[in-house]
């Protein structure tokens, strides 16, 4: 139940996302044309709706034509709209349209990623409060609901009161170094978001120096002797995933998803396409995935290509997790937002995670 009415403004950037299933580790600048081109689809529409499809009340919805209110008209909810020229939308529409939605607006939902999220930083700072909807490639800012599904209690707990206002990091991602396989991440800012535990995600942890190796060392050592030679292995991206490729003598592609047969890399920097593709070569598949630190995240985030297809294909009951233990120790939980609601929820309960040689710890899904 609302206790009182409130005004949300919702903004959806309609490029943000599509560059993940096809590999191109996000669209900023002119990259969403090649994702255009490679067959994407419009992932921050899906998020949205899913986000919005359970919001009910006394809410007045405020939106902008091309970015939101499509959404809005298709789930029959109503809004006001606020004009826009026509033809494609950029980063200064979103920060124009944030501008205005900031004067009377009691929240502002937006729908991306971590570009997303730096734009409206921009124009907004911290006079209103903000949630973001995960649409993005990559959401290592801890301003992004869990999932989309989580938008509507995290909006229930703002308007009645509960959901404590923080104050929550921005990161400042660039993205060209990005699609380079550098992750070079820096805070950029604050932005005011509701806060309820385990809903709203935490911010990507950085783990640098000689234990975090030392650690992932020989968790890869672990792996790799327990390899069969009748089995596909699919190296997620990341430092701990990718030290195993680094034990067998083979490159790997530290964003990317990479795939070994019988100790031989037999794929690289794979897109959904391709992965489907070879996946349907092999009866015997294992997934090895790494875990985002302090988010705990092991699918839906920096990995799209993964799709729910792809996974599918996989198994379930397929996936391998991997972890120093130093990450490990900063997590009470894991989560998946793979963009199939169905699929998260087969994917919850409790899931191995090898952490030293032969050494496992259980944590739950949620």
């Amino acid at each position: 139940m609302l206790l009182r009415v409130v005004r949300i403004g919702l903004i959806v950037n309609p490029i943000a996302g599509m560059g993940g299933s096809v590999g191109l580790k996000g669209t900023d600048g002119n990259a969403y044309k090649k994702a255009m081109e490679l067959g994407a689809i419009r992932m921050s529409h899906l998020a949205a709706k899913r986000a919005l499809s359970l919001i009910r009340g006394d809410i007045e919805f405020i939106s902008a034509e091309h970015m939101g209110s499509d959404v809005l008209d298709y789930l029959e909810i109503p809004h006001l709209v606020i004009p826009m020229r026509s033809g494609e939308t950029d980063r200064n529409d979103t920060k124009d349209i944030a501008n205005i939605m900031k004067k009377d607006c009691g929240l502002i939902l937006f729908c991306g990623g971590d570009g997303t999220a730096r734009d409206i930083l921009d124009a907004v700072g911290t006079d209103v409060p903000v949630l973001g909807i995960p649409a993005g490639v990559k959401m290592y800012s801890s301003v992004f609901a869990t999932t989309p599904e989580d938008v509507p209690n995290i909006v229930i707990g703002f308007i009645n009161g509960y959901a404590e206002l923080t104050e929550r990091e921005v990161m400042d991602i660039n993205e060209e170094d990005h699609r380079n396989g550098i992750l070079s991440a820096r805070p950029y800012g604050y932005l005011t978001v509701p806060y309820l535990p385990s809903v709203v995600q935490d911010c990507k942890g950085i783990y640098e120096g000689s234990n975090e190796y030392d650690e992932i060392d020989e968790v890869a050592e672990y792996i790799v002797s327990t390899m069969k030679n009748d089995t596909l292995y699919i190296i997620g991206p990341g430092s701990t995933a990718g030290q195993i490729m680094k034990r067998m003598g083979l490159d790997h592609t530290i964003l990317g998803i990479d795939a070994v047969f019988d100790g031989k890399a037999v794929g690289m920097n794979m897109n959904e396409r391709a992965l489907l593709d070879l996946a349907g070569k092999y009866e015997k598949i294992i997934l090895i995935l790494g875990i985002i630190g302090r988010q705990g995240f092991f699918l839906g985030r920096g990995n799209k290509e993964l799709t729910p297809s792809v996974i599918r294909r996989i198994g379930t009951d397929n996936i391998v997790l991997v972890s120093s233990i130093t990450k490990l120790n900063d997590l009470k939980e894991l989560h998946v937002d793979t963009g199939d609601p169905e699929l998260d929820k087969e994917l919850k309960g409790y899931r191995k995670v090898v952490f030293r040689y032969a050494r496992e710890r259980l944590l739950k899904v949620d």
